[in-house]
């Protein structure tokens, strides 16, 4: 990993500027993470809209450090989740290696010698298996700091989705922790999909809700009439191995509307636009690949 004395900070860049000062918050907060407002300062340098950076990869190992020592369970479930959101935003292919990263090749990014984009990409690697390895207890903690269904339960499980190596299912649920309706676009023929659950649908424990895919945001004013169709929620026994862990760990964590969501997310559907059946998870990812 890059050691916080090296140089080679102020090279790297964060959402605002060069590496130093990123380098600088964390030195300040790594005997103890405790202090909220330096610890968003500087989650805020790293991660800005779901980008990341070159100093987020050389930060990963420090944040993970903090996250092991942390004696409070506020500051152990933001880091656990902020590294989460910066894994699920890494700029790569699945499985490509971390020097082939994106925030290496960006244009305000000056060019690096390869040894310290070698000791930056070891750091990273380090740094997400040690936070991955937090999931228990985060989840502990969680249980008793966060309302059950509450976003921040979401969001715990987005993390734990990134650092299992699921990008796209840790993306869709950073991006609508809520669950209420998510985003796509046709497979077939690029028209929009608005997928949410049907007011009044079925909540009873176990049971999947009822989803329906829209063409134009059905809360929209003078959008009464709208073309829709019914998701045909998938089976437990088929659903993709990254929805099928999300299920049961929305489960055991409380999240009770993820777990009744999953199926349908899992579904196909008939596009309202061209009629033809699709994914509806390859509607909701597929767009976000490009």
């Amino acid at each position: 990993m890059l050691e916080l004395s090296d140089p080679a900070w102020s090279r790297l860049t964060t959402a605002y500027g060069e590496g130093d000062e990123a380098a600088e918050l964390l030195r300040r907060l790594r005997p103890d993470a405790a202090n909220g407002e330096l610890r968003q300062e500087l989650i805020e340098l790293l991660l800005h809209q779901g980008t990341i950076y070159a100093s987020t990869l050389a930060a990963m190992p420090y944040l993970a450090d903090m996250a092991e020592k942390a004696g409070d369970e506020e500051a152990l479930i933001d880091l656990y989740i902020a590294g989460g959101m910066m894994t699920a935003g890494r700029e790569g292919e699945s499985g490509e290696p971390v020097e082939r990263s994106g925030e290496f090749r960006r244009s305000r990014q000056g060019e690096l010698d390869a040894k310290i984009v070698r000791s930056i990409a070891a750091g990273w690697r380090e740094g997400v298996s040690r936070l991955a390895a937090l999931h228990e207890r985060a989840a502990r903690q969680a249980l008793k700091a966060v309302q059950a269904g509450s976003a921040e339960a979401v969001y715990l499980l987005a993390a734990h989705a990134a650092y299992a190596g699921h990008a796209e299912a840790a993306r869709l649920l950073f991006e609508g922790p809520a669950g209420d309706e998510y985003a796509g676009i046709c497979p077939s023929c690029g028209a929009d999909w608005y997928v949410r659950p049907e007011a009044g649908g079925s909540r009873s424990e176990g049971e999947p809700e009822r989803w329906v895919v829209y063409t134009d945001d059905p809360v929209m004013p003078g959008t009464d009439g709208l073309p829709s169709a019914d998701v045909r929620p998938a089976a437990q026994a088929e659903l993709r191995p990254a929805l099928r862990m999300l299920g049961s760990e929305a489960r055991r964590l409380g999240a009770r509307r993820l777990a009744r969501a999953i199926p349908s997310l899992d579904g196909r559907a008939s596009c309202p636009a061209c009629g033809r059946e699709a994914s509806v998870w390859e509607a909701l990812t597929a767009w976000r690949r490009t």
